[in-house]
Parts: C-alpha cells; structure tokens; sequence
C-alpha cells in the first residue's frame, strides 16, 4: 500500500468517526429535546466499606438546590453544576452526574479512603485520607483504620482538606513535620497486609518515644521515633515468626525496638 493511498485511508477514517460524533450528539439532543428529568438517583459506589456519604443526604442537598433537575427539561439540566455542588461535601473525592434517554439523571460518588485517625492533644480528633488530606470525623460514622493518640501537636490549624505533608518543622525549608511522618507510617501499614492486621493503635508519649498497641498479644511495642519505621518492623517481624511461637505469645509486656540491631523484651 502507497504512502498516500494511507494518508486517504485515515483521513477518511477521521472523517467517519466526526460525522458519527455529529450524528451521536444531533441524536441526543433530539431525544432530550421536550423531555423531563422524571427521575435522580444518587449512587455511592464504595458505600460497602465506607459509610461518610449517604445517597440519601446527597438526594436531598440536590432537590432542595437552585440546581435541582427534577422536572427540568433534560436540554437545560447541566450536569457540571451538580457536579461542583457536590463536591463542596469534604468527604467526597469523586462525582460524576449524567442524563439518560429515560429522563433520569444519575450521579455517581466515590469517597475519600481514611488511613489514620489522629486524637490530638488539644482533645480534636480527625482523619487523614490516602493523600494526605484532612478529612473531618463524621459522628455518625468511624471508619476502620490505624488510631493514633497521645500528645500530638500540628504545626497548623485543623481544617477540612489541609495537606498535611505541605508544613515543615520550621519557618524555612527543613525536616517534615511530625504529622507527615504520622500520615506515612499509616500509608505503610495500611499497604502492609501483616502490619494491616496487626497494628491498631499508635500511642505518642513524645515524637521520640512512640509505643505501638498490636491486636494480637498483651504487649506493647515500644518503637522509639519514627525514623526507620520500615527496619524495625521488619526486624520485629522476624521475631514474631521465629521467637514468639517457641516462646509463646503471652510471655512478655514490651517489646523494645529502640536499639540499633536488636529486639530487648520485658517479661510479666
């Protein structure tokens, strides 16, 4: 096959699938035209594990906004504003809302994935999702994730969707500051299917005195700070598949992963 006889072949092809675009959006506006939104239905996709939107909250702040497509024509409904609406929900992390030739307009949410819940020392308590955002605590929802408490100071004031991995310890540039190393150590158990299981709280007598609470076993794990974190849980999990099923799961109070290459236990 020549050059140009390939060029012909998808200008041609181009021009084919312009017309049946032209074509799809001649059509769509013919079906909408003169039709009714009878219907709106709100889908939260993720709503099995997390419990932060309520289709029934979100159904309700849309038919009682200016934007409510309930009995407009499908032509004058815009979709994008109800999108915008929606995404003023601080617990919302993607929206997407489209009509139907039916004259239903769905909307479709996902939410935000929560990976630790900070108990602050000033008696606050939020979340922090996967990307490093604040997400307020719901009341009427806990979600299933790392805790951690104890005397935890933020270099900053606690508001919906602050980036906590955007503040240094200082006023110039320098180390990160403590609650991104918090936010961190949680991305790292909550991608570890062992430390997963494992871990459930994060106790903080000082940034340099940390104290983990596992779900298996009567000890605490005293992890020092939070530099290395990775080392001295692997090292603790060589302990736990090699020591403690000799040894037995009830034969010590701390586990002390301070020290530089080696596990010192405490016995009751």
């Amino acid at each position: 096959m020549n050059r140009k006889l390939r060029i012909g072949l998808k200008v041609l092809a181009w021009l084919f699938v312009l017309a049946w675009v032209i074509y799809g959006l001649s059509y769509a506006n013919k079906v909408y035209k003169g039709k009714r939104c009878t219907k709106l239905e709100v889908r939260v996709l993720d709503s099995a594990k997390l419990n932060f939107v309520r289709a029934k909250d979100v159904y309700r702040t849309i038919v009682k906004s200016k934007n409510s497509p309930i009995g407009q024509s499908l032509n004058s409904i815009n979709t994008n504003r109800i999108e915008q609406d929606i995404y003023q929900m601080a617990a919302v992390r993607d929206v997407q809302a489209f009509k139907t030739a039916k004259g239903e307009v769905i909307v479709e949410i996902t939410q935000r994935q929560p990976v630790l819940r900070v108990f602050n020392a000033k008696g606050q308590t939020y979340y922090i999702d996967d990307s490093g955002k604040i997400l307020p605590y719901s009341s009427g929802f806990a979600a299933n994730t790392l805790v951690a408490n104890g005397n935890i100071v933020e270099p900053f004031k606690v508001v919906p969707n602050l980036d906590v991995t955007a503040f240094t310890d200082s006023s110039k540039e320098g180390p990160k500051n403590f609650i991104h190393k918090l936010y961190e150590f949680a991305m790292y158990v909550n991608n570890d299917k062992f430390w997963n299981a494992q871990i459930e709280q994060v106790y903080v007598r000082n940034r340099n005195n940390i104290e983990l609470i596992p779900l298996v076993g009567p000890h605490i794990i005293v992890l020092g700070n939070l530099d290395n974190y990775e080392v001295k849980l692997k090292k603790l999990k060589l302990f736990y598949e090699k020591a403690l099923p000799a040894e037995g799961w009830n034969k010590y109070t701390v586990i002390n992963l301070k020290f530089k290459n080696q596990i010192v236990c405490t016995k009751y």
